[in-house]
């Protein structure tokens, strides 16, 4: 039986990865470009992160490594992740797309291997081929009536994954991130987003209730409180559990959207979803976990695989939508 404290972890896990599969259905709250939803989310997720330093007392100083590879692999990364993924899902059926989406955690565990020079595992292809074999019908079958998704929504869904992917290695290999680093690399990416958006010719009017309402929500939750409880889950909860817990977004997210009425419980989808964690969780099998008194952090709100990763062992946006 679990002590009070394991069980306070376990809480504040089940709680991020809720607010991590509640993202698609907040999505579909506001009709916002998804540049300008990223901008909103992005702003709001600086500011719960500034303000979580100042809860904690946390001290002033932290400055980023900066360089090609924080832009690219830091803010570059976690602007394309939230655009393509807010796009994909304004584009096609949420669920389908999240499922395609979370595909991701696979291609961190590849890229993983590689940078460090460890050879990939067949573990990690059978897990590969059982998640793409789950997706495929999902995919290039027939999707429910009025709910049909183009292409271009599932290739914006593996961009977005691809784009956490990169995101996560880059934060395994930059190590511990406080949260003043978070608030200032998620400003800055905010700031980036919004200047694409001007250079594009998009103007910054919208309507005014629930379109700017649920981005808020977005930054606020699934990429500001989450932060927090997560870090309550990685230091007091039990790290095998905690790590699978992640892989459940996709699950949380495709119920969501079901018990909303947004999406269909389509066989297929089940299948996928259940693919999908079954991949994920072989791939992860065997790897090293934290020990005691080793404290991670995760990305963001969408979920993030490589949030087990110890900063011990830390030499993507992730760790990443």
């Amino acid at each position: 039986m679990l002590d009070r404290s394991l069980l306070s972890g376990l809480l504040a896990g089940l709680f991020s990865v809720s607010l991590w599969g509640s993202l698609p259905l907040l999505r579909q709250l506001t009709d916002l470009p998804a540049l300008m939803t990223s901008v909103v989310a992005l702003g709001t997720a600086a500011v719960v992160a500034w303000l979580s330093a100042r809860v904690v007392g946390e001290p002033q100083g932290w400055r980023p490594a900066g360089g090609l590879g924080y832009w690219l692999g830091g803010v570059g990364a976690l602007v394309a992740a939230l655009y393509f993924y807010f796009a994909a899902l304004a584009w096609g059926e949420p669920a389908r797309v999240t499922l395609v989406t979370y595909l991701w955690p696979v291609a961190f565990v590849v890229a993983a291997n590689a940078l460090t020079g460890r050879r990939v595992s067949l573990r990690v292809l059978l897990g590969m081929g059982i998640a793409f074999a789950g997706v495929s019908p999902l995919v290039l079958g027939d999707a429910p009536s009025g709910a049909e998704t183009p292409l271009g929504a599932y290739a914006f869904g593996l961009v977005s994954g691809c784009a956490w992917a990169a995101f996560s290695v880059y934060l395994r290999q930059r190590g511990a991130i406080p949260f003043r680093g978070y608030a200032r690399m998620f400003a800055q990416a905010a700031g980036v987003a919004l200047a694409l958006r001007l250079v594009l010719g998009g103007g910054l009017t919208a309507p005014l209730g629930a379109d700017w309402l649920a981005p808020v929500l977005i930054g606020a939750g699934p990429y500001g409180i989450a932060f927090m409880t997560w870090g309550v889950a990685l230091r007091k909860g039990p790290a095998g559990l905690i790590g699978v817990l992640t892989y459940m977004v996709p699950v949380i997210s495709a119920t969501l959207l079901i018990l909303a009425g947004l999406t269909e419980p389509e066989p297929a989808l089940l299948l996928a979803g259940a693919a999908v964690v079954a991949g994920a969780v072989l791939t992860q099998l065997g790897e090293a976990q934290p020990g005691p008194g080793v404290v991670e952090r995760a990305p963001d709100a969408a979920g993030s695989a490589s949030a087990r990763v110890p900063i011990a062992r830390a030499s993507p946006e992730k760790t990443s939508e």
